[in-house]
């Protein structure tokens, strides 16, 4: 499905059939700063799909991604907006359910994705990973404040379906974890007090809770415990490029950078509901 499963979801048969989709799904975006003659790239001569264009598959997945009529929202959609901005291309978005994300990359369809794609080993396989943009850290979440992995032991536990610690919250937890399809029913059970603590990461619990609030919840990013990897080396987001697109990939590292240093990219992240130490995801990693 998406950016936390450590099983790819990319195969050839997938990349020929959205191939074979055409353009009739995509709408064009056009970003403040267009690809006007008065426009002066941050980088020159880079190669797009379509020239002038930088093509962005996206699907809404909020606080990371949304689209909005022909804007790209969400932390991500206003970083890679920028970054266009910063090339003097214009957005082009190309709409799909998550599988089909990194697939339209490997075929062509998109020069980049949106939707917190974390840097895994499998989609360095199909793809050049960006630079780490955003820090999605572990995170507790209860109503009596549990704060490292060991005091899970005992407690009714509840986590998504592929995410990538369930294996080892598995052989840590045993029968008392708990894996739901969907975020909307595991916090309802939460609230009924059906399980007592939650294993989500600090924005999908804080998008969650804007349509499901439940009062007194805490959130807490446990110490590392290398019983569960994904302490130790948290998820980072990155904005993929095709392996055949080098150059691209490198120019938005750098434009990454560069929002880093300015602070830009904090007060991005910071608005669209992070904790700030989520746009300083430290050195790159695999996963």
């Amino acid at each position: 499905m998406n950016r936390r499963f450590s099983a790819l979801t990319v195969t050839i048969g997938l990349c020929v059939a959205l191939a074979a989709c055409g353009d009739d799904t995509s709408t064009d975006s056009t970003t403040a700063a267009g690809n006007g003659s008065d426009c002066t790239p941050k980088h020159e001569g880079l190669k797009t799909i379509e020239e002038g264009k930088l093509s962005v598959a996206a699907y809404v997945y909020p606080p990371f991604s949304d689209v909005k009529g022909q804007e790209l929202g969400g932390a991500e959609g206003e970083i890679v907006t920028r970054i266009a901005e910063m090339e003097c291309l214009d957005i082009k978005v190309v709409p799909g359910a998550a599988a089909a994300m990194i697939p339209s990359i490997v075929s062509k369809r998109a020069d980049t994705t949106i939707g917190s794609w974390y840097r895994t080993a499998e989609r360095e396989k199909v793809v050049r990973l960006g630079a780490p943009v955003i820090a999605d850290q572990l995170s507790l979440i209860s109503k009596s404040g549990v704060g490292t992995i060991d005091e899970l032991k005992g407690k009714k536990v509840g986590s998504i379906l592929g995410f990538l610690w369930n294996d080892d919250l598995k052989k840590v937890l045993g029968g008392d974890v708990k894996f739901y399809d969907t975020a909307t029913a595991m916090y309802a059970d939460l609230a009924a007090g059906r399980i007592e603590v939650i294993v989500d990461t600090y924005p999908s619990g804080q998008a969650v809770l804007k349509t499901t609030p439940i009062a007194g919840l805490k959130f807490v990013v446990p110490p590392a415990n290398p019983a569960v990897l994904s302490t130790v080396k948290p998820g980072q987001t990155e904005f993929p490029a095709s392996k055949d697109n080098a150059a691209l990939g490198e120019a938005m590292d750098e434009n990454i950078a560069e929002l880093r240093a300015s602070g830009e990219l904090k007060k991005i992240v910071v608005k669209h509901g992070f904790q700030p130490e989520a746009a300083d995801p430290g050195e790159p990693n695999l996963l």
